[in-house]
This record gives C-alpha cells, structure tokens and sequence, in this order.
C-alpha cells in the first residue's frame, strides 16, 4: 500500500525535473564545509555541502564544485584544496562564503585563518582536511574532486547542517 505523501511524482520524459530533485534531496541533512585554496591574488573558498570520505586507504576525500565556481579555477590552478566543517556557530560564515564576491578572495577579509599543508584552513572550523587533487571527474554541471589528505585537524564542538533548504544542528 503506498502511503498517500510518498506517491511518487509524475515523470515525463522519463527523468526527474530540477525541482523534483532538489525536492527529493532536500530532505538529506548534511554537513555544511568551507573549500578552501589558493588563487594568484590569496584565498578563495566557496560554502559546499556535497562533501564526504571516500577511502581510508589511502586517505582520500571527496567534493563537488559547480563548473561554473571560480574556487573551482582556484583549485584546478593550485592543486590543493582544504575541507573546512563548520561549527553550530558559523552559519553566518557559510552564508558568506555561499554569496558571490567581487574577488575570490573578498570572501576571507576578517576570516581567521592559518595556513597548513598549502591550503588555507580556518581556524575557528570544527574539523579540517588539508588534501592534494588527485583526481578530477565530469559531473553534470559540477566537478568532482579526489583529493589525498595530506593532513587534518579538529575541535570539539556541534556541526551545522543544511536540510530542508536551511541551516540546522543536530537535536
């Protein structure tokens, strides 16, 4: 018996519109992180939150970037990138960092940040990766990116996380 809210929505071309999907996927709570590298004029780094591990041996992980992100340029250039988790606190750094900026760099004016392993990592970030691209693969409108992890870092603290198209913690 299929329950009346989880009727299945009508697909007419036989795949699932934009909006079907980032309905359907809404509903996937997930981590909110920072990228973060370097660009020819300083930091550039975008909020993401299609990010997870993908191997322990050897330590890899893994993000998506729109082709069209201008960390992503940072990125390919530089050939490291950091994965920053933000703490409970930092939404207002997540909404910064998800804003276009004038430069790449704009974004981390006031941000403290170190750098570690060749990535900018910022400080007051609950749990950071510092990673080497190892691989790069097509993705629709996104780039998928591999990266060895080269170091990392943590903090006690609550993460924040996007579901339901807006920033949470956990209860």
């Amino acid at each position: 018996m299929t329950h009346p809210t989880l009727a299945p929505d009508v697909l007419t071309d036989g795949q699932a519109s934009a909006q079907q999907f980032r309905d359907a996927f809404s509903h996937l709570p997930s981590g909110v992180s920072i990228l973060t590298t370097y660009g020819p004029d300083g930091p550039c780094g975008m909020t993401a939150s299609a990010v997870c591990s993908l191997s322990l041996q050897p330590p890899l992980a893994l993000a998506a970037v729109a082709n069209t992100s201008q960390t992503l340029a940072c990125i390919r250039a530089h050939g490291a990138f950091g994965i920053n988790v933000l703490n409970a606190h930092q939404q207002p750094l997540a909404e910064r960092f998800a804003r276009p900026a004038r430069t790449p760099s704009d974004r981390f004016t006031g941000v403290p940040h170190d750098k570690i392993a060749s990535v900018p990592v910022l400080t007051e970030a609950l749990a950071w990766l510092a990673c080497e691209v190892k691989d790069t693969y097509p993705g629709g409108d996104h780039t998928i990116l591999t990266g060895l992890v080269r170091a990392t870092g943590h903090h006690a603290g609550t993460p924040l996380i996007w579901h339901n198209r807006g920033f949470t913690t956990p209860a």
